[in-house]
């Protein structure tokens, strides 16, 4: 597979109003690149992409585009409820800069796999600028079929697939049957299964994470690429604490602001940026705090292994 290494999914930076803060996007940009992360995704799920006017996220992409240098890839979520809206997304992401487009299966409404399978083929044949396939069940609603995934990938402008299933089975098979094809890029988006998902020969991982501390997650990935595998295994295992927390706290209040809460506390606790939450969040309850404070300990002291 084509390495593309860590790719941050970043936060969207605003005030509770929902204003874009452009110097603070800025800053994350930076912290993430100078801690080892290499290409970089915006207005994916972590930075609220489905929220924002088409207006603010061609801003928030050519905020980006101007800030970076030219050889650091420059991913931009393009998803939408429909065809003519996902092209129409991909052309401006192109005119701001982006390199590739990402795109889920369409929303709201069910599609079965040939349908999904069509709408993809005709993105891919339509869109400006190289895509990026995305499986995310827990918000779309659906899980795209592995074969599916592999007969996309020699579609000449189809260059890679992010799994955020935890179909680790699947993952595996799909890396078999990409196998030939060694410049197509398949990331990992599940925190507990980096380690393995290196190991089985994955590009890279793309994970919101890394905002809470990008070290550690930089550390396994030089660690298991060089061959430290007993490090990457200790460094694997702390990481996979952290996701006991965050779960942990999901259950408590499953709301997607969850996350938002948790990354905004140790966002604001490193001295990135100021918020990235929005007024109807309300404030982030006191046990929570505390889970995003153990979860950012954790972190601190993985990044020391």
């Amino acid at each position: 597979m084509k390495d593309l290494s860590i790719m941050v999914p970043i936060v969207t930076p605003c005030t509770p109003k929902g204003e874009l803060d452009l110097d603070g996007l800025r800053a994350i940009c930076h912290d993430m690149l100078s801690a080892g992360c290499t290409s970089i995704f915006v207005v994916g799920s972590s930075g609220r992409g489905p929220w924002f006017s088409r207006e603010d996220r061609t801003r928030i992409c050519r905020t980006i585009a101007d800030e970076i240098d030219p050889d650091v890839p420059l991913l931009a979520g393009c998803m939408a409820s429909g065809l003519p809206q996902m092209l129409e997304n991909a052309y401006a992401m192109a005119d701001a800069g982006a390199r590739m487009a990402v795109v889920t299966a369409p929303g709201y409404f069910h599609y079965n796999c040939q349908e999904i399978e069509a709408i993809f083929l005709k993105f891919a044949d339509e869109s400006p600028i190289p895509v990026i396939v995305y499986d995310i069940p827990d918000l779309v609603g659906l899980k795209l079929d592995g074969e599916m995934v592999v007969r996309l990938a020699h579609h000449g402008n189809i260059v890679g697939f992010k799994d955020s299933s935890s179909d680790f089975e699947r993952f595996k098979a799909m890396l078999t049957g990409l196998d030939g094809l060694p410049d197509f890029h398949v990331l990992q988006g599940k925190e507990r299964l980096l380690f393995d998902s290196l190991v089985a020969g994955a590009s890279g991982f793309v994970i919101s994470l890394l905002q809470i501390d990008p070290r550690p997650f930089a550390s396994l990935s030089q660690a298991t690429r060089s061959g430290e595998i007993k490090r990457a295994r200790h460094i694997q295992a702390e990481i996979s604490k952290v996701m006991d927390i965050l779960e942990e706290s999901f259950k408590r209040r499953p709301e997607t602001s969850t996350l938002f809460h948790f990354l905004n506390w140790s966002l604001r606790q490193r001295g990135v940026c100021d918020n990235i939450l929005l007024e109807h969040e309300g404030d982030c309850p006191q046990w929570l705090i505390d889970n995003a404070r153990q979860a950012f300990e954790l972190c601190s002291a993985a990044s020391s292994i």
